[in-house]
């Protein structure tokens, strides 16, 4: 039970900080209407370090195998997540729901990677740097 929290926990946290930055920081971003592609790149770039980072502290204190198949949960969820719910707030064109998913199905495997590789990066480096320090796999 404890995984499955975890999980949903760093889910949560994920899913809540993308809104507030889509709600808060994109609208300041974008003033002219236009599309900002820098508003994208800093939302990439905080799911490459976040999925970087949490692999990194999972590893150094549960084990690199709990954080790979933590985070690859945590990406899975925020790719289904990220591909299923904006179809469903965003009703102002003419396609269907199920159009819509069609048309954004590569997101999910680029999303997946987005979180997925760099945690496993980060699992791996923290597990090294754990056994380097005799701490890898202590609970904190």
């Amino acid at each position: 039970m404890s995984h499955v929290v975890a999980v949903l926990v760093r889910l949560a946290v994920l899913a809540i900080g993308l809104t507030l930055y889509t709600v808060l920081v994109v609208p300041a971003m974008s003033e002219s209407g236009d599309a900002d592609i820098g508003a994208g790149l800093i939302a990439f770039g905080a799911l490459v370090l976040v999925g970087f980072a949490g692999g990194l502290v999972d590893a150094r204190r549960r084990g690199a195998l709990v954080a790979v198949a933590w985070w690859l949960a945590v990406a899975a969820g925020l790719a289904l997540g990220w591909w299923l719910v904006p179809p469903l707030l965003d009703r102002s064109g003419d396609a269907s729901y199920g159009e819509l998913l069609a048309m954004d199905a590569g997101i999910v495997t680029f999303s997946f990677g987005l979180v997925a590789v760099p945690a496993v990066i980060g699992a791996v480096i923290g597990a090294v740097i754990g056994r380097s320090l005799g701490t890898a796999g202590r609970r904190a």
